[in-house]
């Protein structure tokens, strides 16, 4: 007769890798800024589960206690838009990128590197905070409030990258990408500590 197995005792680790998925067109041209949008809208969408929860409960305490105690203020505002990055500078955690892209029928020649490259791009602009108002569109609700993985391109400190047809789709230009974000830390502290392990 087999003993039981006594319950483990102890906290549950928290995962602190995001998973992002995205399902649509993603063009290698950097003037596509309505492609960049409609993958910055998905992403929003998925990060706003996340807000106030483990273990990015403490960014959501920051800004509640209006960034008092020297809480770092992460918020991003670009004329009436605001965008509230996971990731930056301020919190003192860069991310590491694994972006999956599907895209194109098996038949197809694989794209170039140079133009997997610009969609990376494409994607990572889309992932990120705006930073100057060329980069927002037209016809946004005011004061809305978007939610994004970093601040900016220099909080990316590593990106892999790789690309396979896309089988679900009949449509070449459709394409299915999966982004695994994983932390950087540029600044360990008793604060950003539980955003990292």
């Amino acid at each position: 007769m087999s003993t039981p197995v006594p319950p483990t005792t102890g906290t549950r680790r928290i995962e602190v890798d995001i998973y992002l998925t995205y399902r649509g067109q993603i063009p290698s041209k950097a003037s596509s800024l309505d492609a960049v949008w409609n993958m910055r809208k998905s992403f929003h969408r998925q990060l706003e589960t996340l807000w106030g929860k483990e273990p990015f409960a403490v960014l959501k305490r920051w800004e509640d206690s209006n960034f008092a105690a020297q809480a770092p203020n992460f918020l991003r505002s670009i004329g009436d838009q605001v965008f509230v990055p996971f990731y930056g500078e301020a919190v003192g955690v860069g991310v590491r990128l694994e972006i999956k892209l599907l895209t194109g029928l098996p038949q197809q020649a694989v794209i170039s590197s140079g133009d997997l490259d610009n969609r990376v791009k494409r994607i990572i602009d889309a992932l990120r905070a705006p930073t100057q108002k060329g980069e927002i569109v037209a016809n946004l609700e005011p004061n809305s409030r978007w939610y994004c993985v970093m601040d900016d391109d220099s909080s990316v400190k590593e990106v892999t990258a790789s690309l396979a047809p896309y089988l679900d789709s009949n449509d070449p230009s459709e394409s299915f990408v999966f982004v695994r974000v994983r932390t950087s830390p540029t600044a360990v502290t008793f604060a950003n500590v539980a955003m990292l392990f």
